[in-house]
């Protein structure tokens, strides 16, 4: 008995409401996939006995990564993935969000899916947020979905209701019912689609970079949390950010993936309950020359919750090359030193420090403080490959250059990295086996730069485009170069 809490019986277990024990909550929670996962098979293997060849079973998932399902399993009961991602408009426009949602519906079964709701006009359930995306926004944002391995497009909903819960959360025609710039523009982009279709659907991809999702470890740290300020989620689009600034293209897999060899680059974000065969895992792959940047409290509990009676990091210890016996919150934000990625100001750790003790690793950075100096950013060789490893909350801006850094060991690094800021690029090879380059211009401004890649056209203008040549994006615009 520990507070109480004690369990003669299958009666006696309580319900989630009131426990404590974040073991129990873990194994509440993952009783609740369960349910949830059961139940939608069921469903799935009733309409699978009577739907007609040319039906499909599909399930619209609300945008972003969840951690109160589990949806590589629900995805194993679908013909195909669905996303349903909404995104901020106007100056805030940008791919960060709807990529998030599309690589994750990508990654769930590794083929394409479907957008089955976006933003048509305004969205909102009242008049707060009521932001009408600039003219050629709507345009710009259908062709980022196919850039992410989108194939299909659909707006939430047609014509915009006149009554209800969602009276401001306007489809393709306003409250009026009459054609607008809203249905011009999604004209214009479907007449080209039915000219561009063929070429553009289906696009595969061969991304080599991928970040390792936990659902049981942000569950795990939501329940014993190390801030009011950051979590799990936070440090993982944290690392998804910096990919995006550096024009990367990452999938998502699931902790304990059999298959991590085939990404040269994996981006763990805190990995904080684990088994030891998951734990084992990554440790392989660093051993057979991956390239790992992971982030603290990783190995601390195992996959029940239960803290390990070993030195910290467990059985990442070799891996990661140091070891650790203590921690502190950080109440403000410290400086490193030195500053090996010349990031300035934002050479800093936050919220949390781990007393890390190397072993075989080499020191990066440590904290530049007069009691702890410990260090803050470790890298460790270990086999054929490198572990980076993080002992605290770094920046933004420290964070994409310590995986800009993890990129160049990989080899992934190349002239994707050197195109204006606002400009973002995406690859993938079509139905017909050629090469696709998607330009976009997140930004108010005409851009330029010098395309890098194989002689091709421009399959939305016609225009030939050769290696080296000027390429020019008009403001909210976008360019999708087919190689010959």
């Amino acid at each position: 008995m520990y507070w109480g809490q004690l369990v003669d019986r299958w009666e006696d277990l309580p319900p989630r409401n009131g426990i404590l024990n974040p073991g129990y909550k873990l194994e509440w929670e993952n009783f609740q996939h369960d349910i949830v996962n059961d139940y939608l098979a069921w469903q799935a293997r009733i309409v699978n006995e009577y739907k007609r060849p040319d039906q499909f079973i599909t399930q619209d998932f609300s945008g972003g990564v969840h951690t109160n399902l589990d949806q590589w399993a629900i995805a194993r009961n679908l013909d195909i993935v669905a996303e349903n991602p909404y995104f901020e408009t106007q100056k805030r426009l940008d791919a960060r969000g709807i990529w998030l949602s599309g690589d994750l519906g990508r990654s769930l079964k590794q083929t394409n899916y479907l957008v089955t709701e976006t933003n048509a006009q305004t969205i909102g359930w009242d008049s707060r947020t009521q932001y009408p995306q600039y003219p050629g926004q709507l345009r710009l944002v259908v062709y980022t979905h196919l850039a992410a391995g989108a194939n299909m497009v659909e707006y939430w909903h047609w014509h915009s209701l006149h009554y209800g819960q969602e009276t401001y959360w306007k489809g393709v025609l306003s409250h009026d019912l009459e054609p607008n710039r809203t249905y011009a523009e999604v004209s214009r982009v479907a007449s080209e689609l039915k000219r561009l279709g063929p070429q553009l659907v289906n696009l595969k991809k061969d991304n080599k970079v991928a970040i390792l999702f936990s659902a049981d470890s942000a569950n795990a740290l939501s329940y014993m949390p190390f801030s009011d300020h950051a979590d799990y989620m936070t440090v993982l689009r944290q690392m998804y950010g910096a990919l995006y600034e550096l024009n990367i293209e990452p999938n998502f897999v699931p902790a304990g993936d059999a298959n991590l060899g085939r990404y040269k680059v994996l981006l763990v974000p805190p990995l904080y309950s684990a088994s030891d065969g998951v734990l084992q895992q990554i440790s392989d792959y660093v051993k057979n020359g991956g390239q790992v940047v992971m982030a603290f409290k990783s190995g601390f509990t195992n996959e029940y919750s239960t803290v390990r009676d070993v030195m910290a990091p467990g059985p990442l210890r070799a891996a990661t090359g140091f070891h650790y016996q203590e921690f502190t919150n950080l109440a403000e934000p410290e400086q490193l030193t030195p500053d090996p990625y010349e990031v300035g100001k934002q050479n800093t750790g936050a919220i949390w420090e781990e007393f890390l003790i190397p072993d075989t690793a080499d020191v990066v950075a440590s904290f530049d403080d007069p009691y702890w100096k410990f260090p803050a950013i470790t890298r460790n060789r270990y086999g054929n490959g490198v572990l980076t490893y993080e002992g605290t909350v770094v920046s933004d801006a420290l964070q994409r250059e310590i995986v800009r850094e993890a990129l160049k060991r990989g080899g992934l690094t190349g002239p994707d990295q050197n195109l204006p800021p606002t400009v973002k690029v995406r690859h993938g090879r079509n139905a017909h086996g050629k090469l696709l380059h998607y330009y976009l211009d997140f930004s108010g401004e005409e851009q330029s730069f010098a395309y890098p890649y194989g002689d091709g056209s421009d399959l939305l203008t016609n225009t030939s485009l050769r290696e080296g040549q000027p390429l020019k994006l008009k403001p909210w615009d976008l360019a999708i170069v087919a190689e010959q």
